[in-house]
């Protein structure tokens, strides 16, 4: 019997046309004809079809998720092309990008501009969010500010999980994964009634890798992980009127990450550092291609995070549904890096050690979403909410070096402590007046108010070890700083969608975006640091939705162009002689959109797509100047101006296409496929400080995969190559923070070629 299923794993780019598996519907005549799936969507807060929805969205299901490999957030940007991630040392310092924007800075008290949303819950921190996709239904990535559904840390877009819900039926999941260099993973799933009204699921998996750099002074493979979680769901279901959900979720990440690696030693400011940099480094040979360290430290990025949440839903007779969402989170981490990227325990003339560069974080947040969606009238409906939100997050820092001097071995230390708290309450409305002739009116309206105190102390006399001096700079001078601050603002949207016909939609749309006021909670903050003023956005987006009348070929495009003022960056205070947070001034990001999704057979799937995005800074005149900027190259009293440059990690131009091919095999109980997926992106700028030393020119990437599957979908079993052009990239280039003028790099897992397999088995 021949085997349809096809999971669609393409990437999904402007306004996202991401499909589930094809399905079938017969003609006039009774024929069997395939057609590609209706997805549904919540961008809106109300369940609609992608091809619907006015708003620029990507959706991708599990199943798609699954067969390209993706199981992180961060892999998540090797889909979209409008998204783009930034490695650092440890998951609060990463970042993701959409269309060129995003939040990345030292600092624990700035919100970021991407908000990670699962299961309706909004976390305060990305590093909340880069987290293992394990049993998910659905990703949906939202482009542009969303703050009018989504609240005050949205401004440049949504990335919003959704788990799958329990089961009336007894079903069960699991998968296993083997691949180079140590790579295992385990999952699995059960769901299923436990009573008439209650029905339940519980997941859990663990994943490991031994790590992809080598550390040649130990032997240790570096930047490879532990990580285990467990995630349960119970469905109550009183009444047919009454859904309630409650979720607990736990997860433990132990990682000896992240170590980053010499790049380029020719660039160093003072010829003499580099030759002894390259001395000491040896065997370790600095190059783009460079896998490999010498440390002596220990390096670490652990978290524990769980949460618990409940949802009520409500139907009532006249139409109207009522939501209610309770969650409360926590996240501990820690981390190290051994920031002299050499092995030995005691400095040498010249030479200082860094071994020593540790922090801790601990948050806590409370949340609660009340929603009253009204029933879809003909020519009206609404939704209309209240959200409140609580944080408090505790951030510790400690930093020891050393030095070899005529006195002998000098240490010297510091520690400080930090606190960020944030009450944000809010109301919001949203509806659709239907004209009439397919035209429907849309838009809504947020009121946000908040307050953010904040805490800051650092003794330079508190240093880690007996003798040691106080730090240089600011870290060495006194602060004890305790405030607070607080806003109202009004952010919305409005818009106008055309239905021509079934298969044609256009829509305009104007949207005010808002991240809220911030604090630079960093071991370097002056005594006289101020707070950060919020930072606002306009956009304007038209799009172009279209399907043929067949269900067999889509295709989408969205032009837009976004505006931020008071964009909060990172900034050089000449006076400090630090950098900090501010309001640096102006940054736009516009561009066009376009894919293609085509059934060119029943058994074989196209889709493709492109993004153009120019991201820039308009207005950034006291920007920090990279180490080695000259007068003559723009750098004035330690500042420049950056206006018309660059945003980091921002491509003008990216490809994404996927091909997928079952192949029937009539005579055998299973069939094959084979999956082919590509990307393209044009050269890269990493730093905003414009560097011109840490920029990457484009690359282009091929995945394939091929395997056999049960006719009846109850197992599967793949063998897969990752990067098999074995193409060289890195995840973030920047300048070394030691050795001036040294750049270092970040080389992810699958910037090399490797093989694996994989088996799954479900009832």
């Amino acid at each position: 019997m021949l085997h349809y299923r096809l999971a669609i794993t393409a990437s999904c780019i402007a306004l996202g046309t991401c499909l589930a598996a094809p399905a079938y519907a017969q003609d006039e005549s009774g024929e069997t004809e395939r057609k590609l799936d209706t997805v549904m969507v919540t961008a809106t807060k109300r369940p609609e079809t992608l091809q619907d929805v006015p708003v620029a969205v990507s959706a991708r299901s599990g199943a798609d998720l699954e067969n390209s490999g993706v199981s992180s957030i961060e892999g998540l940007a090797t889909l979209v092309p409008s998204l783009t991630f930034t490695q650092s040392s440890n998951e609060l310092n990463s970042s993701v990008r959409i269309r060129g924007v995003g939040t990345e800075v030292f600092s624990s008290g700035v919100e970021p501009s991407v908000s990670f949303v699962v299961d309706d819950v909004v976390l305060a921190r990305q590093g909340q969010g880069f987290q293992d996709l394990v049993d998910v239904k659905r990703v949906e990535v939202l482009r542009g500010p969303q703050s009018t559904l989504f609240g005050k840390n949205a401004s440049a877009g949504v990335i919003s999980v959704t788990t799958q819900a329990p089961t009336r039926t007894l079903s069960g999941k699991f998968d296993a994964l083997i691949a180079e260099n140590e790579e295992y993973a385990l999952r699995g799933t059960v769901a299923g009634p436990i009573s008439e009204t209650v029905l339940g699921r519980l997941t859990a998996f663990t994943k490991s890798q031994k790590g992809h750099i080598k550390n040649i002074s130990d032997g240790r493979d570096l930047n490879g992980y532990d990580n285990w979680g467990v995630r349960g769901k119970i469905l109550v279901q009183p009444s047919d009127a009454l859904d309630l959900t409650f979720i607990a979720d736990y997860r433990d990440t132990q990682q000896d990450c992240c170590a980053y690696q010499i790049r380029d030693t020719s660039t160093a400011l003072n010829p003499v550092v580099g030759a002894t940099l390259d001395a000491l480094l040896d065997p370790v040979v600095a190059s783009p291609e460079n896998r490999q360290t010498k440390l002596n430290a220990p390096v670490y990025n652990n978290s524990e995070q769980w949460g618990l949440s409940g949802k009520a839903e409500y139907r009532f007779g006249n139409g109207y549904t009522f939501t209610s969402i309770t969650a409360y989170r926590e996240w501990d981490f820690e981390n190290n890096i051994d920031v002299d990227a050499l092995d030995f325990e005691d400095p040498i003339p010249g030479v200082i050690t860094f071994d020593l560069n540790s922090g801790q974080t601990s948050l806590s947040q409370t949340s609660q979403e009340f929603r009253l969606a009204s029933p879809q009238w003909d020519n009206f409906d609404y939704v209309i909410g209240a959200y409140l939100f609580e944080l408090n997050l505790d951030r510790s820092f400690r930093r020891r070096i050393e030095a070899r001097t005529a006195l002998g071995v000098v240490g010297q230390s510091g520690q400080f402590n930090g606190s960020v708290g944030n009450k944000n309450y809010a109301a919001f409305a949203s509806g659709n007046y239907h004209f009439g002739q397919g035209t429907t009116l849309f838009g809504g309206l947020r009121l946000i108010n908040e307050t953010l105190d904040y805490k800051v102390y650092r003794d330079p006399t508190n240093v880690l070890q007996p003798g040691d001096f106080p730090l240089g700079g600011s870290a060495g001078t006194p602060a004890d700083i305790d405030g607070d601050t607080s806003d109202t603002a009004l952010v919305g949207d409005i818009g106008l969608r055309q239905q021509w016909n079934e298969d044609v939609m256009t829509y305009v749309r104007y949207a005010r975006g808002y991240k809220g006021r911030a604090f630079d909670v960093i071991f370097t903050a002056p005594q006289n640091t101020q707070h950060v003023d919020a930072e606002q956005s306009d956009s304007y987006e038209a799009g172009l939705k279209v399907q043929t009348a067949n269900g067999r070929l889509q295709f989408n495009a969205a032009a837009f162009w976004t505006d931020y003022e008071d964009f909060q960056a990172q900034e050089r205070d000449v006076a400090a002689s630090t950098v900090v947070v501010a309001n640096a001034g102006k940054v736009s990001t516009k561009g066009i959109e376009l894919d293609a999704t085509a059934l060119l057979t029943d058994t074989t799937l196209l889709q493709g797509g492109i993004a153009y995005t120019d991201a820039k800074v308009d207005s950034f005149p006291f920007a920090q100047c990279y180490r080695g900027q000259t007068v003559a190259e723009g750098c004035i009293n330690g500042a420049q101006d950056l206006s018309g440059e660059d945003l980091p990690n921002s491509p003008d131009w990216r490809f994404t296409a996927s091909l997928r091919q079952d192949i029937p095999l009539a005579t055998l109980p299973f069939d094959g496929f084979f999956q082919l997926d590509g990307s393209w992106q044009s050269d890269v700028q990493f730093q905003i400080d414009q560097n011109p030393n840490t920029t990457q020119d484009g690359y282009g990437l091929l995945h394939l995969s091929a395997g056999i599957e049960d006719d009846d979908g109850s197992w599967t079993a793949s063998i897969y190559v990752r990067n098999l052009l074995d193409e060289t990239y890195a995840s973030n280039i920047f300048a070394d923070p030691l050795y001036p003028g040294v750049i270092s790099q970040y080389l992810p897992r699958d910037s090399e070629r490797y093989f694996g397999a994989r088996l799954t088995a479900s009832f």
